[in-house]
């Protein structure tokens, strides 16, 4: 390009000539400086990163000596997982709005919920049924969180992500199955029904889950989507004002609400807050820091679990196993750059023992990191010694599980907040993978429990061959 300008004017060409300068060489110098001028820029950037993030560790151990000082017992996490849409957060925000409920309140909550997300629901105590409830545990024709007055022919359907994705057929879309059993079997109008669904973040339903059967036109536009972090942290708060004379019931609702406060990322404090903005906002080398890591998270997703599943995989070939199935880079693409359809896929890497046997290293989309023994009519066959052997393990210990397919698999042994799920870098355990020492850490759990697995496994088998030899 530089080329064809100097070309095009003859007396500037002669004169960087007479300056003793090739045109190419000039060329060059151009591109030199270029270069070199754009790499001092990044580095001042990643130096101005450097001193931002020192400001906000800061914040942050401010942030975990508060949090160390505080009453942090939680019935809720002890009992169950977080994660856990159905039997934890279903069923206590049933029981909240269930105004048969042991909370004693009548139709308080209901009112409550009702107002915040701005239903038309008419909640006459008398003709409700909200499924599931004290007495019916079970959901009402599989909705997570079911609201009907049969006298006025009305229905609320509150369908519950945490972290998992829409449960489609190939037949029907899930929000649509829902929707249509209220339509066909419990003959309530169309126009009386409203669909509510429930997320941390407030992300609509897929594609697939309104409109398979394109027989619900109406649905995709009647679906309101409401959010852990803001409709139901208000509710909540709304609940626990009314509560000030039931302690038990009161510091329920408050530990459920710290469960989602951490959920969603909201139990900083205000003041918190404000200096953390403080901080960003103090000077446009800070802002531009700031919008530099924004603008470069989605690579640095992509890199960590590049790195990861690399590493991992060197590792077990070291340990003497064979890669059977590698990650390939185009799926790591779909995870962190595709499209709400696109990016729900799964990852797997498949080794094999010496003595052939497949071990499958999972990481289904919105799932927590595991690994197994897969088998199934198309997957990689398993040596027949080792049928009866796995079954036998599988039996005697409880750290092994079969499900389907899978006649053997294990979630890794590790902390809560070391969880892996690959799609979602919100999670702690995930954004942890960014660090070098924490992902050797990981991949070393990985590997030490398969080698367990496997050792396991062939001295079970010697044992058994050296009965039989006995025998």
């Amino acid at each position: 390009m530089v080329s064809l300008i100097f070309s095009s004017h003859n007396l500037l060409k002669t004169k960087v000539q007479d300056l003793g300068y090739d045109i190419m060489e000039l060329c060059y110098i151009c591109i030199n400086i270029n270069y070199n001028q754009t790499n001092i820029l990044f580095m001042r950037n990643i130096k101005n990163l450097e001193y931002l993030l020192r400001d906000i560790n800061i914040i942050r151990k401010k942030y975990e000596e508060r949090e160390a000082n505080e009453d942090n017992f939680n019935l809720f996490t002890i009992l169950r997982k977080d994660s856990d849409e159905r039997y934890l957060h279903s069923r206590f925000i049933s029981s909240l709005l269930d105004f048969r409920g042991p909370h004693k309140l009548g139709n308080t909550f209901l009112s409550l919920f009702l107002n915040v997300v701005r239903s038309k629901f008419e909640h006459d105590e008398g003709n409700i049924d909200i499924c599931p409830n004290n007495s019916i545990r079970s959901e009402y024709k599989n909705i997570d969180i079911c609201l009907i007055n049969k006298l006025k022919q009305q229905a609320v359907i509150i369908e519950n992500k945490i972290y998992s994705g829409d449960s489609n057929h190939e037949e029907e879309g899930q929000l649509e199955r829902y929707y249509g059993t209220l339509i066909e079997e419990d003959k309530i109008p169309r126009d009386n029904i409203e669909v509510y669904y429930l997320t941390l973040d407030r992300h609509e339903p897929s594609d697939d889950s309104v409109g398979t059967l394109k027989k619900f036109p109406e649905l995709k536009d009647k679906v309101q989507c409401i959010s852990y972090s803001l409709e139901i942290l208000d509710w909540l708060k709304k609940c626990v004002k009314e509560s000030y004379n039931k302690p038990s019931l009161r510091e329920s609702i408050i530990q459920y609400t710290k469960l989602i406060e951490n959920m969603t990322n909201n139990d900083t404090t205000i003041d918190e807050r404000i200096e953390l903005i403080d901080i960003i906002g103090n000077n446009d080398d800070n802002l531009q820091s700031a919008k530099m890591l924004i603008d470069n998270f989605r690579h640095v997703q992509w890199h960590t679990l590049y790195n990861f599943w690399k590493e991992l995989r060197e590792e077990l070939q070291k340990q003497g196993y064979n890669i059977f199935q590698l990650i390939q880079n185009n799926e790591i693409d779909l995870l962190v750059h595709g499209g709400p359809i696109q990016r729900k896929i799964d990852l797997c890497l498949i080794i094999t023992t010496s003595k052939k046997l497949p071990i499958y290293i999972s990481a289904n989309y919105e799932n927590w990191l595991f690994w197994g023994v897969y088998e199934d009519e198309g997957s990689e066959k398993i040596p027949e010694i080792y049928h009866n052997t796995i079954e036998e393990l599988v039996n005697k210990s409880s750290e092994y599980q079969k499900e389907g397919h899978w006649i053997c698999q294990k979630y890794l042994s590790c902390n809560e907040d070391e969880k892996v799920v690959c799609s979602d870098f919100s999670r702690e355990g995930t954004f942890k993978l960014i660090s070098p020492k924490h992902r050797s850490k990981i991949i070393e759990c990985i590997v030490s429990e398969i080698n367990q697995f496997v050792m396991e496994l062939e001295n079970m088998i010697s044992n058994s061959e050296e009965k039989f030899t006995n025998e």
